[in-house]
Formats: structure tokens, sequence, C-alpha cells
């Protein structure tokens, strides 16, 4: 792509890094300074790492969703980037059809694509069939080196003989090469973690590909995943690579605005005084201020503005774990291609090691672990709230508004609505100190409509 077009292609696609909050914060200073120096003129990939058995040597820095732009994937591809991750559920095939949009550009041969159905319990060996075929119109290629299990939320899941049977004829048609899984933990009370499931997979002995969420705040349990994969030469890709929460609502008692307005009028109609619920709406957003004024030292220290840095940071530490095989990050315009990218082959600074370790202590309370239940048997109301913050972090994190906003639509009245008027029980229930009760109600007034 010439410099010209780029810049085109990029002023349609460019959008301010959205303000996060919270655990969601990033230095730019330190860990952004440590990188910056190549992200003028980006060097392109410069390590590939062996993916398992399969056998390919994949950019150990990849793209996953996020891209609204042909061009982005054109330009990631230009840069030696050659493992591209989607799933049929990213904007409802919009993000196939955006990696479809580039494959005339690219060498068919020289990359990894791989998409993702999530596997329900109506589904027959048929219905796979037809839902993968549309993958492949939509990503305009006749194969995918490999199809995954998206999502799956119980070890029982990784047998399902339909999927399997699937993959069999799709092997023998040369419409696939590999079958894989992608694992978040469970949602809510149903399900198992993250650690039993891919292990279940591990041990099954038929997925030659895992997708995982791997981060310095959530280590351990991938960590022992690694080693399975490793021993059984299972490839190994990395995602929710950085922690993430989210900011707190804007709110003025004067004039109340969008849910929290909407709660009390609901709490007026059920005979509740203003002055009540403007008092309970400002108990729960002081825990939340507290907590971030528990790390004004912190943030004063690193420089602390956006959160850039810190997903920079986050995926240079999972660089230098050499059983992970590549890092997939979202790449929502040509800055971010150009920072990722830049961090192929890089080993973590003294100061940025100081961040990471900095960063862990003085953020524990204000990140919701992706797949932990450990508060669930507290929670009244059986919220699967490590899914309802996922879906924050997709949002805020990661760009990905319209479909945050839709997955958890689709949890109806299973939100974090219902904690506006609850006595939150759940208080003290995570070992992380976590405010789960604000951070829901957060989490609600981002993820719907005002």
């Amino acid at each position: 792509m010439d410099e010209k077009n780029r810049i085109a292609a990029g002023n349609l696609s460019r959008r301010g890094f959205l303000a996060v909050g919270s655990a969601a914060a990033a230095a730019t200073a330190l860990p952004v300074g440590a990188g910056e120096g190549d992200e003028e003129k980006p060097r392109g990939i410069v390590q590939w790492r062996r993916l398992g058995r399969t056998g390919f040597r994949a950019s150990d820095v990849s793209a996953g969703a996020g891209a609204s732009d042909s061009n982005l994937v054109r330009y990631a591809y230009d840069l030696g980037i050659n493992y591209f991750d989607t799933a049929e559920s990213y904007g409802n095939g919009e993000h196939e059809r955006v990696i479809g949009g580039a494959m005339e550009h690219m060498d068919r041969k020289k990359i990894f694509i791989t998409t993702k159905l999530e596997i329900k319990a109506e589904d027959t060996e048929q219905t796979i069939l037809d839902r993968y075929a549309k993958c492949l119109e939509r990503l305009k290629t006749s194969y995918a080196d490999a199809l995954y299990m998206h999502a799956v939320s119980s070890a029982d899941v990784v047998t399902n003989e339909h999927f399997h049977a699937a993959i069999k004829k799709l092997k023998e048609d040369g419409r696939v090469k590999h079958a894989g899984v992608s694992c978040h933990g469970p949602r809510g009370e149903e399900g198992d973690s993250m650690e039993k499931v891919l292990l279940a997979a591990v041990n099954d002995g038929r997925f030659d590909l895992m997708l995982l969420s791997y981060n310095f705040m959530n280590k351990d349990e991938a960590e022992r995943v690694l080693a399975a994969c490793k021993k059984a030469d299972i490839g190994t890709t990395a995602m929710k690579t950085a922690p993430g929460a989210v900011e707190l609502p804007s709110w003025d008692p004067k004039n109340p605005t969008g849910d929290l307005l909407k709660y009390i009028e609901r709490k007026e109609k059920e005979g509740q005084e203003r002055a009540k619920s403007i008092e309970e709406i400002e108990g729960w957003l002081a825990s939340q201020k507290e907590a971030y004024e528990q790390t004004k030292e912190f943030r004063d220290k690193h420089g602390i503005t956006s959160v850039a840095g810190l997903r920079v940071a986050a995926a240079k530490w999972v660089l230098q774990n050499p059983n992970m095989h590549t890092v997939c990050l979202g790449m929502r315009d040509f800055e971010q291609v150009d920072r990722f990218v830049a961090l192929s082959g890089s080993r973590m600074q003294v100061a940025e090691a100081r961040f990471i370790d900095d960063y862990r202590v003085a953020y524990s309370s204000s990140y919701c672990r992706h797949g932990c239940t450990d508060c669930l048997s507290q929670c009244s109301e059986h919220l699967p709230v490590s899914t309802i913050m996922r879906y924050a972090y997709y949002f805020s994190g990661q760009g990905r508004e319209k479909e945050a906003m839709s997955k958890y639509a689709r949890l109806a009245h299973g939100n974090g609505s219902t904690c506006m008027s609850c006595n939150a029980p759940c208080t003290g229930a995570c070992p992380h100190g976590l405010d789960i009760r604000a951070n829901l109600i957060t989490a609600h007034s981002l993820l719907t409509i005002a």
C-alpha cells in the first residue's frame, strides 16, 4: 500500500483511544517509551514461532478481532503478520468479510487463517458444515487453516461428535487443516474452569491448537495449560493479554442521565424518595472512587495517561514465554498495527518489568479475572460476573462496542441492572478485593444504550 492510500485509509478508521479508567488505565511514558523509538519506523515482524504440530511458523505477534477495514489487514500482512484470527460471531461475520476483502492481496499459502464456531446443543454435523461454508464464503477462501470450537465453557463439549465428524469431513475435502478450541472459562455458575476445559481438550487428542486467556494478572491457570500443550506439541495463541476494567459513568446528582436516571425513576415508582436513590448511587460511586484513589501513587509514579502503554507492556510480557507461540491482538487502526508489530522479537527492559510488578500490586483489587467464579456463590441473582466484565473489556479495551453490547443484551435480565437495588451480599466475596456490585453497575451503564 503506498503512503497516500495508507494515510487515507487510516483517516477512515482512526478513532481516539477510548478513555478507560481503573485497571484499564496505562502509562504511556514508561512502557510505551521503551519501545517507541521503533514506532515511527516499523521494522516489521522479526520472529516466527513453530505453531506446535501444525508445523506452521507463525509471526509471534498476530492479528485478532478489531480491524474494520481490509486495508488494515493488508497493512499488517505487509509488515509480516501471517496469522489472522476471526470468528463467525465477530460482528456477525463482518470481521471475516474484512479479512476476505484483503485475501486477494495476500499469498494464501503464506498465511494462517483461523475461524471459530460456537457449538450449540442443537447443532448437528450438517449445521456445522453449513455455518462453516458461510465462513469460507465471507473469508473468500476455499479453506481455513483451522476451525475452532469457540468459547467452550464446559469440558463435556470438547468431545462433541458432531463437531469432530464435521472436522473429519472437512479435512477429507481439503476445506480445513486443523481443529482448535478456545476458552474464556465458565459462564456464571454453569460450566468449568478454563484449565479443566483445555486440559480435557489436550487429553482428547484431536485438537492441534488452543486459544486461551493469558496475562500477568491471571497467569497460573494458563501456564499449567501451556505446560500440557508443550508436552502434546499443541499450538498456542494468547488472548486477553491486557487486564482491563471500566471507568465510572458521568454523574451529576442535580441532572442525572442514562441508566442512573432510569434507576431513580424506577425507584420513585416503587415509592422510594429521590434523595434515597441518589444516596445509594453516590455510595457505590464512592467505593469505586476509593479504589481509584488507592492507586494514585502508582499513577503518579508512572505518568498514567492512556490505555496504550498497558497493552504494549502486557503483550511484551506474554512474548517472553516461549511456550506461547503467538500473541493475538486486536488492531483497530494503523497506529496500533505499527505499535504491536514493533514488539516482535522484543525483550522486556528493567523499567518495564518494574511497571508490570507495580501494576500487579496496585490494581489487584481493580481487575476481574477472566473466567473466575470465586464470587458466584454469594450472588443472589446468580449473575455471570466475569462474563459481564469480559464484555466491558471488549467495549473499553478492544473497541468492540457493538459486539460487546450485543452479547450483553443476550443476557436479558441476568445483567448488572439488578445490582442497583441489591443489598450486595457479594461484598467481600472476591479474594482479590474487587468491588463486585460497583463494577457490575458500571459495566451495565457502559453496555446499554442510555
